[in-house]
């Protein structure tokens, strides 16, 4: 009878524990969406070194071709052609 309950209990919350990680990728992704997240954007030269960095509430715009990097930051677009980009989330 206790393996009983002990299934009844553990199998749902194994279901569930998937379903909550796609549900909170889902809030994240409205949130940077519509809201915009903390993040730090570091610009990169074709040889490696820092070009620039951003920091802030920004929202970043996909686009088509994947050569191109757009985002709001301090009320300003800041567009990016063909320079290797690292966006980091800051917690």
């Amino acid at each position: 009878m206790k393996r009983l309950y002990f299934l009844f209990l553990f199998f749902p919350v194994l279901l569930l524990g998937g379903c909550f990680q796609k549900f909170q990728r889902g809030v994240k992704d409205f949130q940077s969406k519509w809201v915009g997240l903390e993040r730090k954007v570091t610009v990169y030269s074709a040889s490696g070194e820092p070009v620039g960095s951003y920091q802030g509430r920004i929202d970043i715009e996909p686009t088509e071709y994947g050569n191109k990097i757009k985002f709001a930051h301090d009320g300003k677009m800041v567009l990016i052609y063909n320079m290797g980009v690292v966006v980091e989330e800051v917690q």
